[in-house]
């Protein structure tokens, strides 16, 4: 089911029945074809919307310049338009930013939040470097395809998500990922800091993989970057982790009903 009504700027599916409802929301220059299996999977348990952001794939993309602002507030017309009270949501890499800004705003409508592959804690400077370079246009294409490499590990069946859902993205989407991102990352320094300012704190699950998050911080392991989480889930009880056997960036394609399984146990409330 693919829906754009002409009170929406987004194109979505909208799948199954039962409450909860998951709101899936790809990241910037992704199509909403990388969460298709997992809304599949999900959707045989509960409702579930899987949605292009705006800008995006099928959605409208507004003429001239857009950002963060205007997708959430699109987003937010759209969990209204369909009456769904209470939502949790799903969100890959930095749809994060988009997704906490919808719980700061909705408040008890978002009671749980997903969040998958998304950079938690302080970025290395590479990170920063690389949404610089997407943001020129003589060095944003070869910054994409690093991604891409770093991301799929270079392993051709990995890759193909990203050579399907990613690629039909031009100069001025990835350049505006880059500048939002960038933006959001100096403003509040790490996910993690802006997830504190949330009052009162939703409960929150991090899916993230190992092997992406020790080759981003050019780490042997990724023991560092739990360690923090630990922390700071000891001191903040409502934040829970999962480690995945992903080897991707895409843990919603690679591994999907271990992600979803996850998801279900986060939701039925027997996450440690």
């Amino acid at each position: 089911m693919d829906k754009l009504t002409g009170k929406l700027k987004l194109a979505f599916d909208d799948i199954g029945t039962g409450e909860p409802a998951l709101l899936l929301l790809p990241g910037w220059c992704a199509d909403r074809g990388i969460l298709a299996a997992l809304a599949e999977v999900e959707s045989k348990k509960r409702r579930v919307i899987n949605v292009d952001l705006l800008g995006h794939n099928a959605s409208q993309r507004p003429e001239g310049d857009f950002g963060s602002e205007d997708m959430i507030c699109e987003t937010i017309k759209l969990v209204d338009l369909l009456n769904i009270n209470e939502f949790v949501t799903v969100s890959v890499a930095h749809a994060g930013w988009i997704a906490t800004e919808l719980r700061r705003r909705l408040v008890h409508r978002v009671p749980k939040m997903v969040f998958l592959e998304w950079i938690i804690i302080e970025p290395p400077q590479i990170f920063f470097e690389t949404l610089d370079k997407m943001q020129k246009p003589d060095q944003w294409k070869s910054a994409r395809d690093a991604l891409f490499t770093g991301w799929s590990l270079g392993v051709p069946n990995l890759a193909k998500p990203f050579d399907e859902f990613m690629t039909n993205y031009d100069f001025d989407m990835w350049s505006r990922a880059g500048r939002e991102i960038g933006r959001s990352y100096r403003e509040f320094g790490s996910a993690l800091r802006f997830l504190e300012t949330l009052a009162p704190a939703p409960q929150v699950l991090n899916i993230y993989s190992p092997t992406q998050m020790k080759n981003l911080y050019s780490q042997p392991d990724d023991t560092k970057y739990l360690e923090a989480q630990q922390v700071f889930a000891n001191k903040h009880h409502w934040y829970h982790i999962y480690r995945s056997t992903s080897k991707s960036h895409l843990p919603s394609v690679e591994v999907t009903q271990e992600v979803a399984d996850a998801i279900e146990s986060f939701l039925s409330g027997s996450t440690s």
